[in-house]
């Protein structure tokens, strides 16, 4: 039996359960108080759980419909963040079966890679248990799913910004920076959108980080005269925090303060676009 475990980063159900998920994050230090607060803010905004949840539970569901017509399919769900931890989940996997392990992350990137792959394997050491590890979803299903969910915006914008979240430069990072360009000039080029930018959001406070930010095009905005934008989150599958706070409350307050309409594409989520997307690509990893 193939065991896919379908890793995130996990998010908690409840906000009374956000100090226990920072500390976590933090590795059991104080986490400091403007991070508590803002998090605690950006869950009380969705009444304490992130959409991520269901959406990955009903990915689960679906996918497990579809790949046991192909083979014999167990997809469950780790979080490195969360519960179930990717230490939790391995434990029960037993001796012999084969895991295919996906992290829900668009491009390919050695930073995501590192820190999925270094608790994975060291929750199987002791294990005679095979991984399969996939980084980025490369398949051209992957554009289909965008072009489908951009259509549904073209009548009423004209200026596209594609994103992605930042990342530190910790590790080399060139093959996610192209994928966040290359994705938007092939989508751009399929669908004709004439006036496209590309983007990073989400830098952290400390550190180097990708860029450009998203917020240092707004003098090429000016430049441009444009008054409206349709921000198109690429490199996320489905809706969580990181959308719904980063972008559609924080970005937006930016862009309308500078006199611009601001719109967001919904992420795919939990499509049966993107279920085939998802399968073809763990069929073409066996």
């Amino acid at each position: 039996m193939y065991k896919v475990i379908l890793l995130s980063y996990g998010s908690p159900e409840r906000t009374e359960d956000v100090p226990e998920y920072l500390s976590g994050i933090f590795n059991g230090k104080k986490v400091p108080d403007d991070i508590m607060e803002e998090n605690i803010k950006k869950y009380e905004m969705v009444n304490g759980k992130s959409p991520s949840n269901d959406i990955i539970k009903n990915i689960i569901n679906k996918l497990n419909k579809l790949l046991n017509k192909y083979d014999d399919f167990e997809i469950i769900d780790a979080y490195k963040h969360w519960k179930p931890s990717i230490e939790d989940v391995v434990s029960d996997i037993d001796n012999n079966d084969e895991i295919i392990a996906l992290p829900l992350f668009a491009f390919k990137s050695n930073n995501i890679k590192k820190s999925y792959e270094i608790p994975l394997n060291n929750a199987v050491k002791n294990k005679n248990i095979k991984i399969k590890f996939i980084n980025g979803l490369d398949d051209s299903m992957f554009n289909y799913i965008w072009i489908k969910q951009i259509s549904k915006y073209v009548y009423d914008y004209d200026n596209f910004l594609f994103t992605a979240h930042s990342l530190p430069l910790i590790d080399d990072e060139t093959s996610y920076i192209n994928s966040l360009y290359d994705k938007a000039e092939e989508i751009s080029g399929i669908m004709g959108l004439k006036r496209h930018y590309k983007a990073f959001y989400s830098q952290g406070k400390y550190g180097k980080w990708i860029e450009p930010s998203i917020y240092s095009l707004v003098d090429d905005f000016k430049k441009d005269k444009i008054d409206n934008l349709l921000v198109i989150p690429i490199g996320f599958l489905y809706e969580h925090l990181e959308i719904l706070y980063d972008l559609d409350v924080k970005y937006k307050d930016f862009i309308e303060g500078n006199n611009i309409k601001y719109g967001r594409a919904i992420t795919p989520s939990c499509s049966d676009e993107t279920i085939i997307l998802l399968k073809n690509v763990i069929l073409k990893n066996l």
